[in-house]
């Protein structure tokens, strides 16, 4: 028996249907993002005005698919790494190392020092772009090089910009182990605080003997991480122009940010 083809009607209803569907996933995944902590259930159901049935339908499909995922027993949920991968893959190809371009040209010739442009990926930092100083610079890292975020300043830079909720959801409460020192949580935390505090992060030999880096977070239009630029150097004296050096990489980064639409004002 031949089996009957569907109707024009039918086909066009499965379409409607199909693309809600599509536009009520793309709506949550826009929520999560934006959000500064991870949002339980309830609270994704009423911003998005879904009955709950409807509501829990959506994240169950978008977790089983790897775009979102829980962090606590609430459960509370966040963009999860398959998210953060077709940043990485728009960042490639159209986006931050290109549009951030003429502000580390401008930076590696103020600092006279080898720049670098990276992203976070959970507790590793990701490098996208790199720019070697033009005389007596240090180079060691390529793209696509990882590193441990808590173990370098462009990382910490990073991890400063994350809420405590984040942090303690990517890191173990047991020791993180750095270049030459063990760190626990509490004191990361401290650490983040004051690096938040001040604007950027320094430090001295953390991924190479003698190195001086200092790095400063990028933020977009939301608020939210985007990046951030460090600056190496070997010179003997640039720990004490740290102040004029830590200057210049902050303001590269407020640069950077101001292009993805990044304001201070209300």
């Amino acid at each position: 028996m031949t089996k009957a083809n569907p109707s024009p009607a039918n086909t066009q209803e499965s379409d409607i249907y199909l693309a809600v569907a599509l536009a009520r996933g793309l709506r949550t995944l826009h929520l999560l993002a934006e959000a500064r902590t991870p949002l339980p259930l309830a609270e994704i159901s009423r911003r998005l005005n879904l009955t709950r049935g409807v509501a829990f339908r959506l994240v169950h499909t978008l977790e089983v698919e790897g775009y979102i995922e829980r962090v606590d027993q609430v459960p509370n949920y966040r963009p999860a790494a398959k998210v953060m991968s077709l940043g990485f893959s728009y960042l490639r190809t159209l986006g931050l190392p290109e549009l951030a371009r003429v502000e580390l040209e401008q930076l590696r010739s103020t600092a006279a020092a080898s720049v670098h442009l990276a992203v976070l990926d959970k507790r590793e930092v990701v490098y996208v772009s790199r720019l070697p100083a033009k005389e007596g610079g240090v180079d060691y890292l390529e793209i696509g090089d990882r590193s441990p975020a808590h173990a370098s300043a462009i990382g910490l830079a990073m991890l400063s910009q994350l809420s405590s909720t984040e942090l303690n959801a990517l890191f173990e409460p047991d020791a993180l182990v750095t270049t030459g020192t063990d760190i626990d949580l509490p004191d990361l935390l401290d650490q983040l605080s004051e690096i938040q505090r001040k604007g950027y992060a320094s430090s001295v030999g953390a991924l190479h003997p003698n190195v001086l880096a200092i790095a400063a977070p990028i933020l977009d239009a939301a608020g939210m991480l985007a990046g951030a630029v460090s600056i190496t150097t070997l010179e003997p004296d640039a720990q004490s122009n740290e102040p004029l050096l830590s200057g210049y990489v902050i303001a590269a980064a407020r640069q950077i940010s101001e292009k993805l639409g990044f304001t201070t004002s209300p």
